[in-house]
């Protein structure tokens, strides 16, 4: 029963038959200073229809569960009392059912804390459970408690049919409880509306904020994603390039990273090829042979010059493989040998200017031939050229699609760049998107937050969208000056210091997590020990307060 002092306290779930003097002294000597001629009245309690109860469930599930947090780190943090708590409630039930003759043997006062610890608990649930106005007044309440309650007794019940181990339905039922018991806890349940709550704003900015801007979902998602990679790992590129979108760092981050693929490409070839050293099969000439016999009349017409370019530069390509077929073929026949042959003429074919296709056609059929012979008499080559050539035509791609060679300016490479913060905004999208993203893999993984801040650099809005809303705006402020209120949303500048604050934000939640102690426990295991501390403790502020 519930209790009301005379200043208005309401003291719960004090036991059944405790008389008022009894209260008194009780709460006395607990610092109360109770007149002991004040009648203590047991204040009326408020009955629900069930509609009511559903209503008030509703409208006091946020602050019950959040209570229910409380209980529970209450009780986490005093392992002592709790596990001292926990063990009279134990020894408080099997004292009640252990006949007479065992329990004479007990400590007196032992016996009689642990039962009254033990009659606390049971007096509880008779008040939730023990009447249906006991139960709707619990759910309109206490709905978090009543979650707890059914939570623990779905997740014992599964426990104890899988360890029954009797299989069949009754497995499912089960799992099925133990399933049950999960989704009704309100721990689970918080933590979920938590989780909820933190990722809300990011789904609503990246959409709206993008839009309102003209900048696009990414920017967005990486000021977000900068700010929490500055608290968790201190990188600082986004804001930099946010502040100061005159500096270059995103095309020298991308220079950089192309750089790395092709040392990678490099270091992969050369270990490759000291595998190659090693295989010292003879390989022959037959397909080198017939590809030279197939071009031997290019540029030629009965004998006499045609295209003397050609003619120069096959006459140069066979004195190379006659060279090769007369040396000693340990050395110069062997896969290692015949690759050395294929750069040699791979230098002719460099050196051949595209215009005279002729000659090019040519060199080129004898090159390809030489290739074909060492890959397909020895497999070892066939896989690192495989490899070597892919990586290769990847490092071109990148410099084509971004850019990025030698000869190309930083600005072009920068509008390039750029364009990859923008959803669909060229034709080859999708190919600059796919460099960029081998870019971050090649250690460029600062690339988009530079690319990102400097996107967010302008304090107006991006592209004619934004100039019409800016000045559309302007107008519009002159007769509903509210109008301004929006105006800081348009802003890409004002918007990525504000997203970068957020993401910073949830790097320190991330960063206060991650300091926690590391428990064995799942969180399923967590949360099921969190509601049985959160009932525990409930009984034991009942039993503390009246001194039992």
């Amino acid at each position: 029963m519930d209790v009301r002092l005379p200043n208005g306290t309401v003291i719960q779930n004090v036991p059944e038959g405790t008389t008022k003097e009894q209260l008194t002294a009780k709460l006395n000597a607990k610092g109360y200073n109770l007149p002991t001629d004040n009648p203590l009245e047991a204040p009326a309690q408020k009955s629900y229809t069930a509609g009511e109860a559903a209503t008030e469930a509703a409208i006091n599930l946020i602050p019950s569960t959040a209570k229910l947090g409380i209980d529970v780190a209450k009780a986490a943090i005093q392992p002592a009392n709790t596990l001292e708590g926990l063990i009279q409630l134990t020894s408080g039930g099997l004292s009640k059912v252990l006949p007479e003759s065992l329990m004479k043997y007990a400590v007196p006062e032992k016996r009689q804390q642990a039962e009254a610890v033990a009659n606390a608990v049971g007096q509880e649930y008779t008040n939730k459970y023990g009447s249906s106005e006991g139960f709707k007044r619990a759910v309109a309440e206490n709905p978090a408690g009543i979650l707890a309650d059914i939570s623990t007794l779905l997740t014992g019940g599964g426990a104890a049919l899988k360890g029954a181990q009797i299989g069949g339905k009754a497995e499912q039922i089960a799992n099925v409880a133990s399933q049950a018991g999960k989704y009704t806890n309100p721990l689970y349940l918080g933590g979920k509306a938590i989780q909820g709550a933190i990722n809300a704003p990011s789904a609503l900015t990246k959409g709206t904020i993008g839009v309102t801007t003209g900048v696009g979902r990414a920017p967005i998602e990486e000021a977000i994603k900068a700010g929490e990679q500055n608290v968790l790992k201190g990188t600082t590129t986004f804001a930099e390039n946010l502040r100061n979108p005159q500096r270059s760092d995103a095309v020298e981050i991308a220079r950089q990273a192309l750089d790395n693929i092709r040392q990678s490409k490099n270091q992969q070839y050369r270990g490759g090829m000291v595998d190659i050293s090693k295989d010292k099969s003879i390989l022959n000439f037959d397909d080198i042979d017939l590809a030279k016999i197939n071009t031997e009349n290019v540029g030629m017409y009965k004998g006499k010059v045609v295209n003397q370019r050609t003619a120069d530069v096959m006459s140069e390509v066979k004195g190379a493989i006659n060279e090769w077929k007369s040396a000693d073929p340990t050395e110069f026949h062997t896969p290692e040998g015949m690759d050395k042959l294929k750069q040699k003429i791979g230098g002719i074919l460099e050196s051949i200017p595209y215009e005279q296709g002729t000659a090019r056609t040519a060199v080129q059929n004898v090159y390809n031939s030489v290739k074909s012979t060492i890959n397909k008499q020895a497999p070892t080559y066939s896989k690192v050229m495989k490899d070597y050539a892919e990586a290769s035509d990847l490092i071109k791609e990148v410099e084509k699609s971004l850019s990025l060679g030698k000869k190309a300016s930083a600005d072009t490479a920068m509008r390039k760049l750029q364009s990859i913060m923008r959803n669909n905004v060229t034709t080859n999208y999708g190919q600059r998107a796919a460099a960029a993203e081998n870019l971050v893999n090649a250690g460029g993984a600062e690339l988009k937050p530079a690319l990102a801040g400097q996107s967010l650099s302008a304090m107006l809005p991006r592209g004619l969208g934004g100039q019409l809303e800016t000045y559309g705006g302007g107008f519009a402020a002159l007769s509903n000056p509210s109008v301004l209120l929006g105006a800081p949303f348009a802003s890409p500048r004002l918007m990525g210091e504000a997203l970068y604050k957020y993401g910073q934000a949830k790097g320190l939640i991330k960063k206060g997590i991650n300091k926690l102690p590391t428990l064995p426990l799942n969180v399923d295991q967590t949360n099921q020990i969190g509601t049985l501390l959160y009932q525990l403790n409930q009984a034991k502020e009942q039993q503390g307060l009246l001194g039992q």
